[in-house]
């Protein structure tokens, strides 16, 4: 392995990291109790949002306040839905990119439960194509398999607790290593004795359902009794969102033919004005 003293600022290694050619970066954060590992990635967010490399951003950590908006989300099946809701079509319209930042991956993820570890990676990994990116903390009790090379594009260590200014970054996909100093702390505010958890599956009998644009007119259209004239919207703006739901619907939880598809794409009628 390399090493080498970085000499620039946070914001041109984070723009390094996760630039805008790449449509998923997944980083970790290593390091031991109180060494400012939840401190430093909370840093990174607020770069990533000042520099506008992500587009959304997620976490596990329910305590956090934020200036903007962050979503909290404690299982795998909410997150791959809001997800797939904020990129709908991205073969047509391009990738958004959100930022899950999943703490205490030790906890949900250790070593004593390989099998279910990988399976859970794996699924998570899946979400890599609706613009999930991911950077996680833990402390040395993290199953292995899970952060490495396969799954992960490089991790930061926390050194020191006496230094939390402190901070390399190893890139797993050249073996090199940067060395960061001069960390300021995070503006963020959050609760530091925090548990927190994530699941493959929702922890509640009633989840939250996250809704896009084209979603919540369709929800003004249902309520309004398939009106459009009710709704008080235009009524393109309506039959659009309409047949982006429907494709989504079909292409993604009714296993449709690419026929039938083709066809609901190509439909243009209405169906009550």
């Amino acid at each position: 392995m390399t090493s080498e003293t970085f000499n620039y600022s946070l914001d041109d290694l984070v723009k390094k990291i996760f630039s805008k050619r790449k449509q998923s970066v997944w980083v970790a954060a290593s390091g031991r109790k109180q060494s400012g590992k939840t401190n430093f990635v909370l840093r990174l967010i607020e770069k990533l949002h000042k520099l506008k490399l992500m587009d959304h951003f997620a976490t596990n950590v329910k305590s956090l306040e934020a200036p903007f908006d962050i979503e909290f989300f404690q299982d795998f099946q909410s997150l791959k839905q809001y997800c797939q809701m904020m990129n709908p079509n991205p073969e047509k319209h391009g990738i958004k990119r959100i930022l899950m930042f999943g703490s205490e991956m030790g906890k949900w993820l250790p070593r004593d439960q390989p099998h279910k570890n990988v399976k859970f990676i794996e699924e998570l990994q899946l979400v890599r194509k609706y613009g999930l990116n991911w950077i996680g903390d833990f402390i040395d009790r993290v199953d292995k398999r899970v952060i490495n090379a396969t799954h992960f594009d490089g991790e930061f260590k926390k050194l020191s607790i006496t230094r939390p200014d402190i901070a390399t970054y190893e890139n797993y996909q050249t073996g090199s290593e940067i060395e960061i100093w001069g960390i300021q702390p995070t503006t963020l505010k959050y609760d530091t004795w925090e548990s927190c958890n994530f699941y493959m599956e929702p922890q509640t009998e009633e989840s939250e359902i996250f809704l896009n644009p084209d979603h919540q007119i369709v929800q003004q259209y249902l309520e309004a009794d398939c009106s459009i004239i009710k709704t008080g919207l235009h009524s393109n703006l309506v039959k659009r969102a309409r047949d982006n739901v429907l494709k989504h619907y079909f292409k993604y939880h009714v296993h449709s033919t690419p026929q039938e598809i083709s066809a609901i794409e190509d439909s243009s009628t209405e169906i009550e004005e």
